[in-house]
């Protein structure tokens, strides 16, 4: 069963102000009944105010420096493992490097520290 779906890019509304719109909606329809014209009040909605992003906070950020020192070394202990001629299977193992993503990782913090430098 194929079923269509439509996607806003406006935000939701809150809840307050579907209700206000559904009490205004309820006030217009007495209105024309009695032959009245009721001017709508316009509140303007403020934007929502972002929270500070995780980056810019310091304990997150302190954390993330501690785990890409931490890869760094494991990388670093990696390619002495291949110097010492051990295989590459054996120096994975040996640096805690067997996950192929967390060795993605490590070649990346160490690449990111050896550029800097």
């Amino acid at each position: 069963m194929n079923t269509a779906r439509t996607i806003s890019s406006r935000q939701p509304l809150p809840i307050g102000a579907i209700l206000q719109q559904v009490n205004w909606l309820e006030m217009e329809e007495v209105a024309e009944e009695k032959g009245k014209i009721i001017a709508l009040p316009v509140t303007p909605q403020e934007p929502e105010k972002p929270g500070l992003p995780p980056a810019a906070r310091r304990d997150i950020n302190k954390q993330i420096r501690r785990c890409v020192k931490a890869l760094e070394r494991n990388y670093d202990l990696y390619l002495g493992y291949l110097e010492l001629e051990l295989e590459d299977a054996a120096a994975r193992q040996e640096a805690e490097l067997t996950d192929d993503m967390k060795f993605s990782l490590a070649y990346y913090a160490w690449q990111l520290h050896h550029a800097a430098s």
